[in-house]
């Protein structure tokens, strides 16, 4: 009997439903069946089978949702610093090629001829390694020890400029008097030799180029190897900032066209350059903490190298005119060795 029961009870309950005698619910529910909300009836109805709040997402999934939007992070960086290389690879090219072969050399042009021979350098080694990377999907810590060498003659090169630049304002009879006439060319090629110790050595002794590690020597030369490149960059800043105060507040002469060119370039230094040479400086420690550091920290020194064409153009050129590229190139870059080759003042003409 009682099993009879227990087999009609799900049988009268159906009937019930279908001739719309409804079964009193218990107390604190509801059955809303109203036509303005149509699924409420049976939200409410999977409600009362699983009560409670509805479970939080798994902790995979999570972890999927940040890998994703790191892939997508890291492929934008990697474009903009593709699109951006690009850009300087042109304009550092056309740079070479005017001062190379169309305008004649002076002290100071040397220094450009340079930099923009090691900003398209380093330009090249990095999209080179890059598009190589992203079609073989595999990293070598090569990559970035020679991108960061032609980057370190960069800010070498710049430091020295700066320099230069700054004496030749302060102390103008001296620097025309005493200061060689191939000074520059000769410490330009210092800066080369001596880069590739600086640089490959504690690269070497740390394992970016062979998998053997010496701790001591690495941390020696590491060591070495920042207090050199933050010393640099100290040199640059502190000739940039003293050019600045002398040219704005004391000197009666007017002023010269490189001033923008050193200003512009120790600006881009100090806030795109930089962050490389942290980088350099803490890579173990910023690999662990960071590991969005490095793609940003490339991205600003490509457009630290990619700018300084922008900054010679716009130095070179005469508000209202236009003019073709290797006039106001011209202008720019090769004026004061023009002036030079007639006998007339290098540093302290109408640069």
């Amino acid at each position: 009997m009682s099993a009879g029961l227990s087999r009609e009870g799900p049988e009268r309950a159906e009937g019930s439903l279908v001739t719309g005698h409804l079964k009193p619910l218990p107390l604190g529910t509801s059955l809303d069946t109203s036509r303005d909300a149509p699924g409420r009836g049976l939200r409410q109805q999977a409600c009362l089978g699983s009560p409670g709040p509805s479970p939080a997402p798994s902790e995979p999934a999570r972890m999927f949702g940040l890998l994703s939007l790191w892939r997508t992070f890291d492929s934008v960086v990697f474009y903009l610093t593709l699109i951006v290389g690009l850009g300087g690879l042109v304009g550092n090219g056309l740079v070479l090629w005017n001062l190379g072969f169309h305008i004649k050399k002076g002290p100071f042009s040397v220094y450009l001829l340079h930099l923009a021979a090691a900003d398209f350098l380093f330009l090249s080694c990095h999209m080179g390694f890059s598009v190589a990377q992203a079609a073989l999907g595999a990293q070598d810590t090569l990559y970035f020890v020679l991108t960061f060498l032609w980057f370190a003659v960069g800010l070498w090169l710049l430091a020295a400029f700066s320099v230069e630049r700054c004496l030749s304002n302060l102390f103008p009879t001296c620097y025309q008097g005493c200061w060689p006439r191939h000074a520059s060319a000769i410490l330009c090629a210092l800066v080369w030799a001596l880069t590739l110790p600086a640089v490959l050595l504690p690269a070497n002794a740390c394992g970016l180029l062979r998998n053997s590690t010496r701790l001591l020597v690495c941390l020696r030369y590491h060591v070495a190897s920042v207090i050199w490149l933050l010393v640099l960059a100290c040199v640059a800043c502190t000739a940039g900032v003293v050019l600045f105060v002398w040219v704005t507040c004391c000197s009666t002469r007017p002023r010269p066209r490189f001033y923008g060119i050193v200003l512009g370039a120790l600006f881009l230094l100090f806030f795109c350059g930089l962050p490389l040479v942290l980088y350099w400086s803490l890579q173990p420690l910023l690999n662990f903490l960071l590991p969005m550091f490095l793609p940003l920290a490339t991205l600003l020194a490509c457009i630290n190298s990619s700018s300084k064409p922008l900054i010679y153009l716009a130095s070179g050129r005469q508000p209202g005119k236009r003019e073709p590229l290797r006039v106001v190139l011209r202008r720019a870059l090769g004026e004061g060795a023009e002036l030079g080759a007639r006998g007339q003042s290098l540093p302290m003409g109408p640069l």
